[in-house]
């Protein structure tokens, strides 16, 4: 929910707690705030007839702070307090493993939200993901993190473009810092970002792999992991991951045990779960 299109009731909105004024400036409000709507007795509504304006400036009428990176610093201050928060349980370690560089970050003092939250008996985080937003937790997952391609340096990664249906899955540098090199392998095989899932353009040697929305009916969507070749194996094809000759791309092709392109290694894995 974008924090400024919403509207809510004034005297509800006080009584849950307004919002959190440790956080700064802009960024985090909006999920924090849905959170806790979700979990702490509210509901959402969606008003598909409704019509919001929302115009960006040419720049920010206001600063956030001085010093390179000060955008970047108060923008994850406000995630990790999110994040501490809401997240229990096995949550926030898998919060850190998708944004490692909030280790670092300051979340300052959150025990007034917490108490608040121990006040409203909001419901735990599991309830969010069971009956709200059915996102995969870290353990209906067999790996995740990067996949680095043994060949070089290289990540999987889409290209920054995680809002973008249907774009190519491309390699890139990896830099650990999680978001568009972050990916979720399922229980079910599918290979998940934030929001889309491996697909293939085609079932031939040398189709690409794109990211679309799940579909839970398409085989297509379905890799197995040959633990003992590194291979990533598209199931409905039977062809290997590997890497586009002439461009960034990565493909569906001939599976080769000697070719150095078509092995790859994930960042976590997990001992119970065996790939």
């Amino acid at each position: 929910m974008a924090g400024g299109l919403f509207a809510i009731d004034r005297e509800w909105f006080i009584e849950i707690g307004m919002y959190d004024e440790g956080q700064h400036i802009w960024g985090g409000e909006n999920i924090d705030l849905s959170f806790r709507v979700w979990l702490c007795g509210g509901v959402q509504w969606l008003c598909p007839c409704s019509k919001v304006a929302h115009i960006f400036r040419p720049k920010h009428p206001y600063t956030f702070g001085d010093g390179d990176g000060q955008n970047f610093n108060v923008v994850m201050k406000n995630y990790k307090r999110n994040a501490i928060v809401w997240l229990d349980g096995p949550h926030l370690s898998f919060f850190y493993k998708w944004k490692p560089q909030a280790l670092a970050v300051d979340a300052g003092d959150v025990s007034e939200r917490l108490a608040l939250k121990e006040k409203l008996q909001c419901k735990n985080f599991d309830y969010f993901l069971e009956n709200v937003w059915p996102l995969p937790a870290e353990a209906d997952c067999l790996a995740t993190g990067m996949i680095n391609a043994a060949a070089d340096n290289q990540c999987l990664d889409n290209a920054g473009g995680s809002d973008t249906h249907g774009q190519h899955l491309q390699l890139w540098g990896c830099h650990n810092l999680g978001n568009n090199q972050f990916w979720m392998y399922r229980k079910d095989r599918r290979i998940m970002g934030l929001l889309y899932v491996f697909d293939v353009d085609g079932v031939t040697p040398g189709s690409h792999i794109i990211l679309v929305w799940i579909n839970e009916n398409s085989d297509r969507q379905l890799f197995d992991y040959n633990t003992k070749t590194e291979q990533i194996v598209h199931r409905a094809s039977g062809l290997c991951v590997d890497k586009h000759i002439k461009s960034r791309d990565v493909i569906i092709d001939t599976c080769d045990v000697y070719r150095v392109h078509q092995r790859w290694s994930f960042q976590y894995t997990y001992p119970d779960r065996p790939l």
